[in-house]
């Protein structure tokens, strides 16, 4: 970014959002790799020489969205866990909550699966949290515990995009979340 957060004014800080909020938009519905400079300006409605005053280029806006998006779902994996003993609950409680984002905030769904395919970093939290909570309550059927958290990563990133797109039924969360809870047994 060129100037510091500080130092912008009102209106500086609202092109920006609108900035952020566009590419949020663009990358969740069309991926990453359709994002550019003409288009983010477009649906944020903004001049395109505007935004370089606040991105050198497309990577770094990619970079803040996904620092943004990163930090909401450990926010959101923070507050689910809270006073929670580590374990399968923990691990059902955190898949439920991906899943369940399909129908609450589809918009970040969209996102944050986007995101996973090219921020490896997005898909790496997700699978840290699983694999934790695997860690701490071995799966029964001696599964290796870092496959599996993969697994469970790939297949919940792809239902709940699925979800979240209209691919799949919403009523049908429940059945996923068992799914993904007997690969643990």
């Amino acid at each position: 970014m060129k100037a510091s957060l500080e130092d912008l004014t009102p209106k500086a800080r609202r092109t920006r959002t609108a900035l952020i909020e566009a590419a949020k938009a663009l990358i969740g519905r069309e991926g990453v790799a359709s994002v550019n400079v003409m288009t983010l300006c477009a649906e944020a409605n903004v001049g395109r020489t505007s935004f370089y005053n606040y991105f050198d280029d497309i990577d770094v806006l990619t970079t803040t969205v996904a620092i943004e998006a990163a930090a909401d779902i450990k926010a959101r994996f923070d507050h689910q866990h809270a006073q929670r003993p580590r374990g399968r609950e923990r691990l059902r409680r955190c898949l439920a909550m991906i899943l369940s984002l399909a129908d609450s905030d589809p918009d970040m769904v969209m996102l944050l699966t986007s995101l996973a395919q090219t921020q490896p970093e997005i898909g790496e939290l997700i699978e840290a949290e699983i694999v934790t909570e695997l860690r701490a309550e071995p799966p029964d059927n001696g599964s290796d515990t870092e496959l599996l958290a993969h697994y469970l990563t790939v297949a919940t990133l792809a239902l709940v995009r699925r979800l979240a797109s209209g691919a799949l039924p919403l009523d049908g969360i429940d059945q996923y979340l068992t799914c993904l809870m007997k690969a643990c047994d």
